[in-house]
């Protein structure tokens, strides 16, 4: 243990040199690696930048692919460890959810030329309270090139994100994008496919994000990439026209999922969904949060309802 002055007092802290904190750390890499070799997993453990230093120079890390480092204190110079481990360069899947990460951390790493982290194909950066320059730099940044998972949920991205996104062309391969909990907003509705970017996308989470009828219309509307599959657009104050426009729309040919409950609209609106004539493919329509008496409609709400091998009602 540290020993620390206060005054004229001499006492141990209980809190660990950065010796005894690699020795310990080092222990626990040794065992998971042990267990699955391509696994780390260190969330919820208040790692800052002395585990991180300890991390990112543990001598073997070579057969590691996932990371998930969610839920800690990890900032700027945390990450830039992180991006520019030689260790670490084969990475394809890292969770840095709710840590301390701001904006400009993330243009720093998306704009650097020391990052080594080239390979990766799944990023989550939820809840780290990021603004639009975060989003826009991962929109424009070679260093994400090879991402094909992307989840920015839960952070305070705007318009000027789905607008970078719609003319990326660096995230070519990205098939999944969460962007759950926003403010992307009526204005950044119809920008984030008007200019044919992210044409590999097959599911999109925009729920939470204050689309409204206009966003709606104007996503409605837009060059959606024509493998799109799977649309949240939950909680996002739709109401008659703008669940029109998604029933009617020439653009979702492909869609097979879409969840839209916890709308403005009623019975117009969701009558065109049910029946979904322009939307040859779509499956399962999570449309309201009571089932009542039409047995058709799936409740997203009820957790049992979407269990895995769940299937619905037939006629639904």
């Amino acid at each position: 243990m540290a020993i620390r002055s206060d005054g004229d007092s001499v006492y141990e802290s209980s809190e660990p040199d950065f010796e005894e904190k690699k020795e310990k750390l080092e222990s626990e890499i040794r065992a998971q690696l042990e267990k699955d070799p391509t696994v780390l997993s260190f969330t919820g453990r208040h790692f800052g930048a002395d585990e991180v230093a300890i991390l990112t120079g543990f001598p073997d890390l070579k057969t590691v692919t996932k990371l998930d480092l969610s839920d800690n204190q990890i900032a700027l110079e945390e990450m830039k460890s992180i991006f520019e481990a030689k260790d670490l360069t084969q990475l394809l899947d890292l969770n840095l959810s709710v840590n301390f990460i701001t904006s400009e951390a993330v243009a720093e790493i998306a704009e650097s030329d020391s990052v080594l982290m080239k390979n990766l194909k799944a990023l989550s950066l939820d809840d780290n309270r990021l603004k639009d320059a975060a989003g826009v730099a991962i929109a424009g940044s070679k260093n994400f090139s090879q991402l094909e998972w992307l989840n920015l949920s839960y952070n305070e991205i705007g318009p000027e994100t789905a607008r970078a996104l719609g003319k990326s062309q660096t995230l070519s391969q990205l098939t999944f994008l969460n962007l759950e909990r926003n403010y992307v907003g009526e204005e950044g509705g119809g920008a984030l496919f008007e200019e044919g970017g992210l044409p590999a996308l097959e599911a999109l989470n925009l729920s939470g994000n204050r689309l409204g009828d206009e966003g709606v219309i104007a996503f409605a509307k837009s060059k959606i990439p024509s493998g799109l599959k799977t649309l949240w657009l939950t909680n996002n104050a739709i109401d008659e026209e703008g669940a029109k426009a998604l029933g009617e729309s020439e653009n979702l040919k492909s869609l097979e999922t879409l969840y839209i409950g916890r709308n403005y609209f009623k019975d117009v609106g969701a009558k065109i969904l049910y029946e979904h004539k322009s939307l040859p493919k779509l499956e399962k329509l999570l449309l309201r949060e009571d089932m009542g008496e039409d047995a058709g409609y799936v409740n997203y709400s009820r957790p049992e309802l979407l269990r895995p091998g769940y299937e619905e009602v037939p006629g639904g």
